[in-house]
């Protein structure tokens, strides 16, 4: 049995010698995170209809029909939101009527960020709006709102 314990503590002696003797070494890694610049424009969820309703009201025909349409920005970036309007065939003379424009309250110019803004279509029919051909719930333009990183 003094044969065993002998043993056993000259194995646990060994073992503690190895274990002073060990060798290690360590190295720092660094984490980077790297997010790329997006911009993203779309309608806002809470927008009923995603488009804009121009209701002329023949009993008031001097006040100007318009709608807003609610836009949603989004960007990890200063921004600014750009808009451009194109005629449907046959409705070129209409442009000149059509006005687009942002909310004054927030304007299409944008930090890093999410907002929801509001842009509003006016149509202009206190000139000659008589002379145009009106059809109900004509398509007449497209509007194209562009969203670009400063």
């Amino acid at each position: 049995m003094k044969k065993v314990l002998g043993l056993a503590v000259l194995m646990m002696v060994m073992l503690m010698s190895v274990a002073g003797l060990a060798v290690s070494d360590y190295v720092d890694v660094p984490v980077y995170l790297n997010v790329p610049q997006f911009v993203r424009l779309s309608i806002a969820p809470e927008e009923e209809d995603g488009r804009f309703n121009l209701e002329f009201d023949p009993a008031n025909p001097d006040v100007n029909p318009s709608d807003t349409v609610k836009l949603l920005a989004e960007a990890n970036v200063d921004y600014q939101v750009t808009s451009s309007v194109t005629a449907t065939e046959g409705y070129d003379s209409w442009l000149a009527l059509l006005q687009i424009t942002p909310s004054t309250e927030q304007p299409l110019n944008g930090t890093a960020g999410s907002t929801v803004f509001d842009a509003t279509a006016t149509l202009d029919v206190s000139d000659g709006f008589a002379t145009y051909e009106v059809i109900s719930d004509q398509h007449i333009a497209n509007v194209v709102f562009t969203i670009s990183s400063l």
